[in-house]
Formats: C-alpha cells, sequence, structure tokens
C-alpha cells in the first residue's frame, strides 16, 4: 500500500494534465499531420508532425509537467520556421492521449517518439522544456540521437522536492528523474538553455547539468528569464544560438 501512496502523492505533486487540445498547428500557421504512436506497452499517444525541407533535421520535442503540447504552439511555430521538421509528442494522460503519466510511462512515450521521428528523419535533435528535458536527458542517455537541447530543467525530483514547503517531501516522491546523472552519459552535442530569474527551477540546477553532461556543450543563460519564457524574454540571442546549435550539427 505504501509504493502506491508514495506514487499518488508524487503524481498529484508533478502531473498537471489538461485533457483534449485547444488548438493545433493549422491555427498558427503550420502544415501538419496528427500521429497516433504506440508505446511498447500498448498505450497510445498523440504526436503532431509538422514536416520542414526535404532533408532537414527533425526536433522531437517535449513539454513540460503541465497542460498539453497546444500550449506550447507559440514555441512551436518559430523553431519550424528555423527550417526544420518538428515531432512534437504529447505524453500519456496528456491531451487525447491514452493512460496515466508516470516516470517509466513517460520513458516508454519518448522511446516510442523517437522510434517515429528515426523513421522520418536522417538527424533528430531532441528538445525538453522542463519536466520535458528530464525525459529528453534519460532518452538521450540511452538511445543514439544526433542532438539534444534542455531548457530549464531541473537536476533530480527529489532536489526539486527539498525545495517545497512538504515537510519529509524528498521521501515522499516516488519517481527519480535523476538527470544531473544521466546526462553523464549523453554523448550527443548539448544546449543547455535557462532563465537568470527562473522562479521554479533555479539557474545552478541548469549549470550543474552543463557541468555533468558526457558530451560537448553549450550553456545560454537568458538575462531576465523566467521558468516559461526563456525563448521570448532571450529573443534574437535565443533563436540565435538555437539555429546555429542545429546548423553545426
Amino acid at each position: 500500500m505504501l509504493p502506491f501512496l508514495l506514487r499518488s502523492v508524487t503524481d498529484a505533486f508533478l502531473f498537471h494534465p489538461t485533457r483534449g487540445q485547444a488548438a493545433t498547428p493549422a491555427d498558427v500557421g503550420i502544415p501538419y499531420d496528427e500521429l497516433w504512436l504506440t508505446a511498447d506497452d500498448g498505450v497510445r499517444t498523440q504526436a503532431w508532425w509538422m514536416p520542414g525541407p526535404p532533408g532537414s533535421i527533425c526536433v522531437l520535442g517535449f513539454h513540460g509537467n503541465a497542460g498539453t503540447m497546444a500550449d506550447r504552439l507559440g514555441h512551436l511555430k518559430p523553431l519550424h520556421a528555423l527550417g526544420v521538421s518538428v515531432l512534437a509528442a504529447e505524453y500519456r494522460g496528456y491531451g487525447d492521449s491514452e493512460g496515466r503519466p508516470s516516470e517509466e510511462g513517460l520513458a516508454r512515450d519518448a522511446r516510442a517518439a523517437l522510434e517515429e521521428a528515426r523513421r522520418r528523419c536522417a538527424r533528430v535533435v531532441v528538445h525538453g522544456r522542463s519536466l520535458g528535458g528530464a525525459v529528453a536527458i534519460r532518452l538521450a542517455s540511452e538511445l543514439p540521437v544526433d542532438g539534444l537541447i534542455v531548457e530549464s530543467t531541473f537536476t533530480t525530483l527529489q532536489e526539486m522536492a527539498a525545495r517545497s514547503s512538504i515537510p519529509l517531501a524528498t521521501h515522499l516522491v516516488a519517481y527519480e528523474f535523476p538527470s544531473v546523472e544521466r546526462i553523464r552519459s549523453v554523448t550527443a552535442p548539448t544546449l543547455v538553455v535557462h532563465g537568470a530569474r527562473d522562479e521554479l527551477i533555479p539557474l545552478e540546477m541548469g549549470q550543474r547539468l552543463v557541468e555533468a553532461a558526457g558530451g560537448p556543450t553549450s550553456w545560454l543563460e537568458v538575462p531576465g528569464g523566467t521558468h516559461s519564457d526563456t525563448w521570448l524574454r532571450g529573443g534574437d540571442a535565443y533563436w540565435g544560438a538555437v539555429a546555429g546549435f542545429l546548423g553545426g550539427l
């Protein structure tokens, strides 16, 4: 019973999904196909394929712990405008996907998304924001990718729990998401982005990910950037860094 209770507490603390999709890429002018991916445990998840020019790099994107991929269309539009293909992957329990989220479940969904991206593109860069950064780091530590971008991402879930006001919170989380350890196994070129004024995940966690990374790693600190607006606050410097990173692969 105790493990079940711990998972329930962790799920309530960590996952904040919205059901359905409030918008689609077509609403921001991006042609797309809706895909359904099947993880190795049979759970079906939603994805949006936004093709770029022939032969372009595919950026496989994983969003944060709240809402859905529809809430990230403001970021996906300028990303797609860089001349890349984009595969936005939804998690189980989010949007129109089946199932319920968990650490292992999200890892299964990520592997299914990477398999689909590899089927469509010769080169795949994995991008993750916040919780999605932890998902992306695990994926890149376990399977070959051509590049990794992590943004506003934490070191471990235990360290995030320790920042909360909940007594004994570090003993109440059932998942680990040990990104600071997993990123040591990532040999692909990596770009770490963090807002200097991130109110949820401190800048120091992003810096520690850079220090621990096993492959060639670049760092972009966004002055004034908070947890959810690095791409807006960073402006041309942000998009220049992303475009330069992708162009150098």
